[in-house]
């Protein structure tokens, strides 16, 4: 660019994490690249969700922040040097590219402030009201989105309307590299789970979203009659902190159901998802994943709003019960019985009228 907003040279992407709203953005991010094919689109991403984004073919390049490793300096106070050092190198590399768009889709004080220090000429948000911690202050183009409770999404490609873009859905499409394909295939094999049907269940959330998980016994009843009834070869998959759950669950149960190896990166999540017949889990990022990446998707729903935070796509069915105090946004409850008054056969009702919807055979 040279400095007109219709015609940028480089754009500044910031979502810094959240697995879920991660891939929440990325239909934006290609609406982005579809609108504006020359420029070089970057995105500002923390260190433990950079390799969601890491090849995506709407962006040239990923900025870290390096959230956990100022974290690990700030245990140490004689490496406070060290993080002045690290917070120089970072704000030299933002600055380097002189952007001339920033769109910030976190919404946050945090993306607010590193907005504005990218020195991004025109920096796009949301207005006030449809962002947190006084996010508006940072931005000097806010969107109103055209409803005040719609999907992330459709709130994510709204944004665009500051570049007047008429953004529409695109599917996320996630490059897998051959090693991570080749693991997951290894694993496949060794467990002998390419000879039936495979349903994978993912049973955690982030520590942040306890109050959002489905008891253990109520997956291991599930995961026996996806078993026993209906032919399925069930994995379970976990991410850090979680083993401990797949493993009490595995416990409980009757038959025999396989722990999914360990993936050490969101790739090798994604591999492992492509090859599941039917997926299952909470509100977490690993549930929108497989929603947007066409995987047959049964979303187990606690407090959220469905309206807001449901699977994207034809391909995905909530389970939910209706009660007074849901939805809500607390993150502490005393009975959680949004949740656990769901049972089992609410899932398998999901699963089968899922496959009647998609005329789907799995």
């Amino acid at each position: 660019m040279t400095g007109q907003s219709g015609n940028p040279k480089n754009i500044l992407v910031v979502r810094l994490g959240a697995m879920g709203d991660i891939v929440h953005v990325i239909p934006a991010v290609m609406n982005l690249r579809t609108a504006f094919p020359s420029a070089y689109i970057s995105w500002l991403v923390e260190d433990k969700l950079k390799d969601l984004v890491e090849g995506l073919p709407c962006i040239d390049e990923v900025i870290v922040f390096p959230r956990r490793q100022l974290q690990t300096y700030l245990k140490y106070p004689q490496k406070y040097f060290k993080i002045i050092s690290e917070i120089r190198t970072f704000l030299k590399k933002l600055r380097n590219k002189n952007y001339d768009i920033a769109l910030d889709f976190h919404g946050n004080f945090k993306s607010g402030l590193l907005t504005y220090l990218s020195k991004a000429k025109t920096r796009i948000g949301f207005s006030k009201g449809y962002c947190k911690e006084f996010n508006f202050i940072f931005t000097n183009l806010q969107i109103t989105p055209q409803q005040k409770k719609m999907h992330r999404i459709d709130k994510y490609l709204n944004l665009l309307h500051g570049l007047g873009i008429e953004s529409k859905y695109q599917k996320p499409v996630f490059p897998i590299p051959d090693t991570d394909r080749l693991y997951i295939d290894d694993f496949i094999q060794q467990n002998h789970l390419n000879k039936k049907p495979m349903a994978i269940i993912h049973p955690g959330t982030s520590l942040f979203g306890k109050y959002k998980r489905w008891p253990p016994k109520n997956y291991a009843n599930l995961a026996d009659r996806l078993t026993q009834e209906l032919g399925y070869s069930v994995v379970f998959t976990w991410g850090a902190l979680e083993y401990k759950i797949a493993k009490e669950i595995t416990s409980l149960m009757q038959y025999q159901a396989t722990i999914a190896c360990k993936t050490s990166s969101v790739k090798q999540l994604i591999a492992l998802l492509q090859r599941a017949h039917v997926f299952i889990g909470g509100d977490t990022g690993p549930t929108h994943i497989a929603s947007c990446i066409g995987i047959p998707t049964v979303a187990i729903f606690g407090p959220k709003d469905p309206v807001i935070y449901t699977p994207y796509g034809e391909n995905a069915i909530i389970v939910r019960k209706d009660i007074s105090c849901s939805p809500c946004e607390k993150r502490t409850c005393d009975h959680v019985t949004c949740i656990n008054s769901i049972t089992p056969d609410d899932v398998l009702d999901a699963i089968s009228k899922l496959k009647l919807k998609r005329s789907l055979t799995f």
